[in-house]
This record gives C-alpha cells, sequence and structure tokens, in this order.
C-alpha cells in the first residue's frame, strides 16, 4: 500500500518539483515557477501527513484483529507439525516438555517449529520408509486435515493478509496437495512389505523408492514453509 502510495502519487509530485525548480532557474518569469514548485512542496507534505494519520487510524483499528489472526495462524502451523510428526510416528516425547507446561503460545510455537526443523525434517524419507499400510492412512488424513485448514484460512483471512504471506500460504498448499500424490496413485503400494508386493510394469520396488522421495522432499518443504511463515509472523508484529 505505502509502495503504491509513494509511485502513484510522492514520486509524480516530486519530479515535477524538481522540475518546476530547475525551470524557474532558468526563466524566472517573475518567479512563477519558483512559487509553483514551493506549492508542490506543501502540497507533498500535507498529503504525507494525511495518509500518515489515515494509515496510522488503520493500523490502531485492525491491530486487535491481526494479533488474533496472527495467533490462528500459529495454531494452524502447530497443527500442520504436530499432524506430520504424528503421522511419521514420532512421539510427543520429541518436544521439550518444560516448553509445553509453560502454556504459553509462542514458546509452544517456537518449540514446534524447532522441532520441525532440526528433527523430523532430516528423517522424513527413513521414516516414510517405515510407515506400514495403516501408518500410510493415518499420515495422509493429517495431511488432509492440513490441506482443508489451510485453504480455510485463506479463504477467511487473505484480507488482512500481506501478499508475501499469502504467496508462503500458496506454496504451502500446493506442497501440502504434492505430497499426497504417491498415495492417491498408488495407495495399494504404500507401506506393503517388498514381498507383498503387486506386479506392476515397473518394478514395484523402483516406484516405491521414487515416490518416498518425492513425498518425503515434499514434507520437508511443507515444514520448511512453516518456518518461513513463522518467522514473517515475527518480522511483522
Amino acid at each position: 500500500m505505502m509502495k503504491n502510495f509513494w509511485i502513484r502519487l510522492l514520486i509524480p509530485l516530486g519530479l515535477l518539483f524538481v522540475a518546476a525548480f530547475l525551470i524557474s532557474e532558468k526563466w524566472p518569469l517573475d518567479g512563477f515557477f519558483l512559487n509553483l514548485a514551493t506549492e508542490i512542496i506543501g502540497i507533498i507534505i500535507t498529503i504525507t501527513y494525511v495518509h500518515w494519520v489515515l494509515t496510522h487510524q488503520e493500523m490502531q483499528k485492525w491491530q486487535s484483529t491481526d494479533i488474533r489472526i496472527d495467533d490462528r495462524l500459529r495454531i494452524l502451523l502447530n497443527m500442520i507439525v504436530s499432524g506430520i510428526r504424528n503421522g511419521l510416528g514420532f512421539s510427543p516425547d520429541i518436544l521439550d516438555q518444560s516448553v509445553l507446561k509453560s502454556k504459553s503460545l509462542m514458546a509452544i510455537h517456537n518449540e514446534i517449529i524447532r522441532v520441525a526443523e532440526h528433527v523430523i525434517s532430516p528423517v522424513v524419507y527413513e521414516r516414510l520408509q517405515g510407515l506400514d499400510s495403516e501408518g500410510w492412512e493415518t499420515l495422509t488424513a493429517h495431511i488432509t486435515n492440513a490441506l482443508n485448514s489451510t485453504l480455510t484460512f485463506i479463504n477467511t483471512f487473505q484480507v488482512r493478509m500481506h501478499p508475501r504471506q499469502i504467496s508462503l500460504l500458496l506454496d504451502l498448499y500446493e506442497a501440502l496437495s504434492n505430497s499426497l500424490t504417491f498415495y492417491v496413485i498408488y495407495p495399494d503400494l504404500a507401506g506393503v512389505p517388498k514381498g507383498e508386493l503387486p506386479p506392476t510394469r515397473t518394478s514395484p520396488e523402483v516406484l516405491l523408492q521414487s515416490f518416498y522421495e518425492e513425498t518425503a522432499e515434499d514434507l520437508q518443504r511443507v515444514l520448511a514453509l512453516t518456518k518461513q511463515l513463522s518467522e514473517y509472523i515475527d518480522k511483522s508484529a
């Protein structure tokens, strides 16, 4: 919004001021262009002040709501990471229990994001390989829930979000959606022991490895995006 204000109004007025001032140096015309330059400066100061007042009032009016939206976004990110953690078979014990007992939303959120980056993300591929059929069903159920919750959040709060924030949420939605590709196409292969795999035109072992790797990359991207969104909230707060 501020960028558009500068581009559409202040920059043209500023250029007009410079032009009027330079012309007054060569062709005084009884001070006409100098007076014009002075008037333009007055207009710029007035417009800038009015814009600042209106922007400040708008921020004050929405401050409480924006804080609550940020809290809701943290809860969404917590839910996404926790769903992946549960789906990959991680125990709740990987979280610092002292932080959980603090009952601080900010501290708990930071702990969940820390675990996502340093504990879960590095071993996603290995965890996927260890899932049985039931484990895959659990994981995909969590991802589907995260997918729907992310879309609902975007539709509900997009009018109060920064374009960069919306872009990251859309990236998150895409990564969540991509992580379901393998299970949607080959639900009969996911989690099946090698000796029990059904015959396929391409070796089922090759298919499994390829799709496990792609799913792992997508889930790692999901976890990375939760951190980026978390950092964006902190910067904009």
